[in-house]
């Protein structure tokens, strides 16, 4: 009876490891079908995938103009003013006096790759005098050109510069004996044969790409661009005017205050100002000791800049200008608060208009 059962038991234990067997293993035709179906999917969806995009052109045509797009949408809208200079969208930022009675307005020149927000004391200003009741305007600056490398007279040969030049072949030899380089071999020891001529000769180096449009210097965009915010304030009947600039900015002032003379402005405020600017020519002492008021400042932990100051504190007294004072202030303090105040009140002393009612403009003749 035991071996009866064991029987059978063998028995159906064979039966269903030969139906798992017929399922998990296909036959060879059940294999050749499914591969010829998944090659023929592959096929149609490398038939059917869309052709690659042309890459899109780019966003802005430089990084100037990106960086006046993103400041434009970084600002409120109600200080965006894009001036149109010489058919250049160039961006400014306008603040009106937030005053019953304003005093006048400000244009503020920024340092060399700073923009109207940047650095802290800029943006400061521009913000902070508007509640005293002036009126400020800052419009974006290239950068600066940089300082041209001047050309270097050849030197005398030497006499073993002489004798070395008199051991080479001649300039007018054949070119293909001036083109082959050392390493390559002309006759091959081993095989007995002798490299091709024409297989050696170089290919003529490919022709120089054309030349980009030439750009403008920065100084005369520069100039324009000032120029052209002077005119938009004068639109705004602003005429009370005052400059203000910082570091090297006070180069490109010193250019726009010779072209409007002393009588374009009711004073001048300089910040850390620096003599030069790269290729960019402008007189900064001239500005010292012009006859107008100036407001000098300089931060106490800027030793570099002692020397510059002490020139247009010597201009100045030589000029015998009695509306020169230059200040001492911390480069950073909590919201710039002593600057502002400071800045302000020289203003307000100094700069201050008086509204007239039913006042004719009368402009410089030429």
């Amino acid at each position: 009876m035991l071996k009866r059962a064991w029987q059978v038991g063998m028995a159906v234990w064979l039966l269903a490891s030969i139906e798992v067997w017929g399922q998990a293993e296909p036959s060879e035709a059940e294999q050749a079908s499914d591969e010829q179906a998944a090659g023929a999917a592959v096929d149609g969806a490398a038939v059917a995938a869309p052709a690659p995009e042309p890459a899109e052109p780019p966003l802005y045509a430089n990084r100037e103009t990106r960086d006046m797009a993103l400041l434009a949408q970084a600002v409120p809208s109600d200080q965006v003013v894009w001036l149109d200079v010489g058919g250049e969208r160039v961006l400014a930022l306008y603040q009106p006096a937030i005053s019953a009675s304003p005093s006048g307005a400000v244009l503020l020149v920024q340092d060399q790759d700073r923009n109207p927000t940047w650095p802290e004391r800029i943006q400061a200003l521009r913000l902070h005098l508007p509640e005293q009741g002036w009126t400020t305007m800052v419009v974006m600056l290239p950068p600066a050109d940089p300082v041209s490398i001047p050309p270097r007279e050849p030197l005398a040969p030497t006499a073993e510069a002489a004798a070395q030049s008199a051991t080479q072949p001649p300039s007018n030899a054949p070119a293909d004996a001036e083109a082959r380089p050392e390493t390559e071999e002309v006759f091959n020891d081993a095989t007995g044969e002798v490299a091709s001529v024409e297989a050696m000769e170089q290919s003529e180096p490919p022709e120089p790409a054309a030349a980009a449009s030439p750009v403008a210097p920065a100084e005369s965009r520069t100039d324009l661009r000032l120029a052209q915010a002077i005119e938009h304030l004068r639109g705004q009947g602003q005429f009370n005017l005052a400059l203000l600039a910082e570091g090297g900015g006070a180069v490109r002032a010193a250019r726009l205050f010779k072209s409007l003379g002393p009588e374009g402005f009711r004073a001048l405020v300089l910040v850390d100002a620096r003599h030069a600017l790269g290729a960019e020519a402008g007189d900064v002492l001239a500005m010292a000791g012009a006859d107008l008021p100036v407001l000098d400042i300089i931060a106490v932990d800027q030793p570099a800049l002692l020397a510059a100051a002490q020139a247009r504190s010597t201009a100045a007294r030589r000029a015998g200008r009695a509306l020169y004072q230059q200040l001492s202030l911390p480069r950073y303090e909590p919201e710039l608060l002593r600057l502002s105040k400071r800045v302000r009140g020289f203003l307000d002393r100094h700069a201050k208009g008086v509204k007239v009612d039913d006042a004719q403009v009368v402009e410089p003749s030429n």
